[in-house]
């Protein structure tokens, strides 16, 4: 395998309005006008989130760490991605390096003024489990497997007003099939554990985005496929969704 090689392009485009699509044409727009403006106010607003930093949690579901033959942790599994590799519902460009890019479905929390949740969207931590797997065997970090370019799609905001974030259930479809389903009450860290812990230990930002791990039914993504993510609430209605169709590397 050849960790060398390049990785492939991804076009972003932002749905913003006149504005926003000039902004959109230009590398390494983060939008700040918009969602940090929301998060250092504390003001939700149906902004796309766009973090400076996203914390993630690696197999903080059970039965995903058995699914991958992992060892359940006993205490909280960090890891960083870009704030940069972010992506709204769209397309989803597969990278030309990996064989076996694979589908993870999560909660995203953005983090408001006080370092606490303000909203939260349902997201997908995409993840080159081929790259991973050598990357692993060699020792190295993960980086390359899973802060490559557009390894973070996330779907619409909603406020955490009133939100119960044990009660909420994932879900993610590949062509109409169920593929992934897991509720946030069976987490083993549950979302305050998890950001006690990187408050304590890394220097968080408001509006930064915490991932906060994904439930078994892991697989991979084909061109072609159309990846449909949800977050439901407890009464059944969707507060989150994004739809995304696979391409192949360009």
């Amino acid at each position: 395998m050849n960790l060398r090689a390049p990785l492939g392009g991804l076009l972003r485009t932002w749905r913003l309005g006149s504005q926003g699509t000039a902004l959109a044409s230009k590398p390494h727009c983060r939008f700040a006008s918009s969602s940090t403006s929301s998060a250092m106010s504390g003001e939700p607003t149906s902004a796309p989130l766009a973090p400076r930093n996203v914390w993630c949690i690696g197999r903080n579901y059970a039965e995903h760490a058995r699914e991958l033959g992992n060892e359940v942790p006993t205490v909280p599994m960090i890891f960083l991605k870009a704030g940069t590799t972010v992506v709204p519902p769209g397309e989803l460009v597969l990278p030309e390096w990996s064989q076996d890019v694979h589908h993870e479905v999560e909660l995203a929390v953005e983090l408001g003024p006080d370092l606490n949740p303000v909203r939260a969207a349902v997201a997908l931590d995409l993840t080159a489990r081929d790259v991973q797997a050598d990357l692993k065997k060699q020792q190295w970090p993960w980086t390359l497997a899973k802060s490559f370019k557009g390894s973070t799609p996330l779907g619409s905001p909603f406020p955490l007003t009133g939100v119960d974030l044990s009660t909420l259930k994932l879900t993610l479809d590949v062509n109409g099939v169920r593929r992934q389903t897991g509720n946030t009450s069976d987490m083993i860290f549950n979302v305050a554990t998890q950001l006690e812990y990187v408050r304590q230990h890394f220097p968080v930002a408001p509006g930064d985005v915490l991932l906060t791990g994904t439930p078994p039914g892991v697989s991979a993504m084909r061109a072609g496929d159309i990846i449909t993510a949800r977050v439901v609430g407890p009464d059944g209605g969707v507060l989150s969704e994004g739809e995304w169709a696979v391409q192949a590397a360009k």
